[in-house]
């Protein structure tokens, strides 16, 4: 209570919680307070007031409160009891109280003599000792002038100057002429023709930046007003002083139409960086969007790049998926034992060519609609009723991996039916598509190295005679093993939620069954169809554990795989389908074998250099 006493003290006022009564209070006390004759009581004098001002709220409640309070425990005048008296007794006290007059009170009846009669002239009363000699001046105009003269310096001194120059007037000291020069101040802020220099440093000097809650409350369009101009400038320079970040940005800066940019606009990977600056720029820079930039111009971009669907990568895909389909048609027929002719294989070139466009267009731009619906409705019926799937996404990666494996290992069945040998083939194509659907975003990119390697991997595994195999089977064979490669250098077993711990024992596991498996090949070449397809099923589950490192730089090595299998067939009668397949397996499991190795090798290194670590 006694800083509070001080504080009304200083003010020279009653406590109060009126804003008004604490503004007239503080002006009145800068009358007989200067900074240059008391600069410590000047200070004291403006502390005191803006903590009053501050707090004024609170000083209402807490000084109605009181008021109430005192109401309430105020006493209440009660009646004194009444005594009966006899009448007697009523007559005698009336006639023992005195008149009025015997009281003290003399009652002046007489009325005072007109002015006139005394000699005195009636004039107004003299003005208060304070105003004698002083010119009223408007706030308002006094302000505007300050404001003025800070214009016409700028161009002489700068901003910061021009403005630090203005703010040490000596008018500004008192608080009508600093509202008002803060209100022209915001003005200025809040137009569009104003220099960027002097708002950013009356933002500074006037404390803008971290609160203009006392001007909101007067002021509130003129702040919002300036406020978004300030924050859409700083928006704008940010852009600018980091425009390599936002691919497009020349684009959209540019305010052309979108037909000017047509041909940028087929490149699916431009139209994606656009569609993520423009979703920047319209939910985090919206003060920039609505003063630096034409929005409907803006909108139009919105419109041509959320509505673009098909791009000149979906063109080029859908005639490699036709290629694609018109070499699994010829395999399919080879195996079956039957050629497609030159009229038969200008038939399938083209019709798949038709094909893959037409099935990759109805992808694009959603077509049947109804259709994608409700493959969309399955998907999150799907994801309700097994969330595990959210939490594991690898698991899905089994649906076509396992169905792999059992199938690949019918490859191996010597001599098969030739109905077996269609289905097979036919099985290899439709899981090839799939393992590519599953793995698009990480086949981008790699499409065409991976289908250059199974072409070339396909033609030394299809030679001639006995031994060769349909370059359908051995092209779509190594194209799932290399999308299983590339989706375990990606680490597969911990997307699919097994345990990390258990990864030690799984490998030296592995590594232990690779060994006996290979030694095993070399000394029992009577069971080398059941060893290679055994070989082939563990090198497909070795992928799991350790991942494939493609670059060149680690995997040329396995260039002596394909030797040291044809070393560890040595003994094997050439000539058989199984015997190409048997040697897969054995390359398969020295490729594994190696990167596994690799892979441990790198983790002892790593646990060398960190101290603490086994």
């Amino acid at each position: 209570m006694n800083s509070r006493r001080s504080l009304w003290h200083i003010l020279g006022t009653e406590p109060t919680g009126d804003e008004r009564a604490i503004k007239r209070a503080y002006a009145k006390r800068l009358k007989v307070t200067r900074p240059e004759d008391d600069p410590q009581a000047f200070q004291e004098l403006r502390d005191a007031y803006e903590y009053a001002l501050h707090h004024a709220p609170r000083f209402a409640e807490e000084l109605a409160q009181s008021h109430e309070e005192f109401e309430v425990a105020a006493p209440v005048a009660v009646p004194e009891p009444v005594v009966e008296m006899p009448l007697e007794a009523q007559v005698e006290t009336k006639l023992e109280s005195p008149p009025a007059e015997l009281w003290g009170i003399v009652e002046n009846t007489i009325p005072a003599p007109p002015a006139e009669l005394w000699g005195v002239i009636d004039t107004p009363p003299p003005p208060p000792p304070e105003l004698w000699g002083v010119i009223e001046i408007d706030p308002a105009e006094e302000a505007a002038s300050i404001w003025q003269a800070c214009l016409d310096q700028l161009q002489q001194l700068g901003a910061e100057p021009a403005l630090a120059h203005t703010l040490q007037d000596p008018a500004l000291l008192r608080l009508d002429v600093r509202e008002e020069f803060e209100l022209c101040a915001l003005r200025y802020c809040a137009s569009e023709n104003y220099n960027i220099d002097l708002r950013d440093a009356v933002f500074a000097a006037l404390g803008w930046n971290g609160d203009f809650s006392y001007l909101a409350r007067s002021h509130g369009e003129l702040v919002r007003s300036a406020v978004q101009r300030y924050r859409a400038d700083q928006s704008f320079m940010h852009f600018i002083d980091f425009g390599e970040n936002y691919p497009g940005l020349d684009v959209i800066m540019s305010q052309k139409p979108p037909s000017a940019y047509a041909r940028q606009l087929s490149d699916q990977k431009f139209t994606r960086q656009l569609r993520e600056l423009l979703y920047t720029i319209r939910w985090h820079h919206g003060e920039m969007l609505a003063c630096k930039l034409d929005i409907a111009q803006f909108e139009r971009w919105e419109h041509a790049v959320f509505s673009k669907r098909y791009f000149r990568q979906t063109a080029l895909h859908s005639a490699a998926l036709g290629f694609a389909l018109h070499f699994m048609l010829a395999g399919v027929v080879s195996v079956a034992g039957m050629e497609l002719d030159n009229v038969g294989s200008k038939v399938s070139l083209f019709g798949c060519q038709a094909l893959a466009f037409a099935l990759l267009a109805m992808l694009a731009l959603r077509w049947p609609a109804a259709l994608f619906d409700q493959l969309q409705g399955f998907k999150e019926r799907t994801d309700e009723r097994l969330p595990a799937l959210q939490s594991r996404p690898g698991l899905l990666q089994l649906g076509w991996i396992i169905p792999f494996m059992f199938v690949s290992l019918l490859l191996f069945a010597p001599g098969p039916a030739p109905t077996l040998r269609v289905a097979t083939a036919s099985a290899l194509c439709v899981l090839a598509l799939l393992a590519y659907a599953a793995n698009r975003s990480l086949l981008q990119g790699l499409f065409g190295y991976a289908v250059g390697l199974s072409l070339f991997a396909s033609i030394f595994m299809s030679g001639k005679g006995q031994s060769a195999l349909a370059i359908g089977d051995s092209m779509m064979l190594v194209f799932c093993l290399l999308v299983l490669a590339l989706r375990t250098a990606n680490g597969l077993y911990g997307q699919c939620g097994w345990p990390e711990a258990m990864l030690p024992r799984l490998r030296a596991t592995w590594v232990t069954g690779a060994a006996i498996g290979l030694a095993a090949l070399a000394l029992q070449p009577a069971v080398a169809t059941v060893l290679g397809a055994m070989l082939f099923a563990w090198a497909c589950v070795g992928m799991l554990f350790a991942p494939a490192d493609l670059r060149w730089k680690f995997s040329w090595p396995l260039v002596l795989a394909p030797a040291i299998a044809s070393f560890l067939l040595a003994g094997q009668v050439s000539g058989t389908q199984t015997h190409t397949m048997i040697k897969l397996g054995a390359v398969l499991a020295l490729a594994v074998l190696y990167f596994t190795m690799l892979h441990l090798y790198r983790l002892h290194r790593l646990s060398r250099t960190q101290n603490g670590l086994s």
